[in-house]
């Protein structure tokens, strides 16, 4: 209450302009099986990309579980895979990983926060985010 008897406005938070994945998973969903829906809306990407995913858990990253998805790929599907031949390599937290699936938070806004890493061509990075987009948000590239 303020001092004239009014409530106090609340503060808003500004939203964030990058757009969300489409939901590529549910709640009680582990990350591998987000990683099969990701690998599942990959299919149909325009060209062929490898895209290595890289889950750290640990405080100090002590446990590194590396999956590799074939974009572009009918047969596209996670295996476990640590190779050196990624077109893009996203690392981050299964936490990370979980909100991004679940269609909470976008990849650029957890880029910006410092909680996802994103190495190789950038350029397809962004095409790969754009496809995955989901439609009911705007998509706004970061630069």
């Amino acid at each position: 209450m303020t001092w004239q008897g009014g409530k106090l406005r609340r503060e808003v938070r500004p939203t964030s302009p990058f757009a969300r994945l489409k939901p590529l998973a549910e709640e009680k969903d582990d990350a591998e099986t987000g990683l099969k829906h990701l690998a599942k809306a990959l299919s149909n990407y325009r060209k062929p990309a490898i895209v290595q995913i890289r889950l750290v858990t640990g405080n100090e990253g002590e446990r590194v579980e590396h999956w590799e998805i074939k974009a572009g790929s009918k047969d596209a599907k996670p295996q476990r895979r640590n190779s050196k031949k990624g077109d893009v390599v996203v690392v981050m937290r299964p936490q990370t990983w979980n909100q991004i699936a679940l269609g909470m938070l976008a990849p650029y806004d957890a880029l910006f926060a410092g909680k996802l890493r994103v190495g190789g061509d950038l350029e397809t990075a962004k095409e790969i985010t754009r496809h995955l987009s989901d439609p009911r948000f705007p998509y706004v590239s970061p630069c």
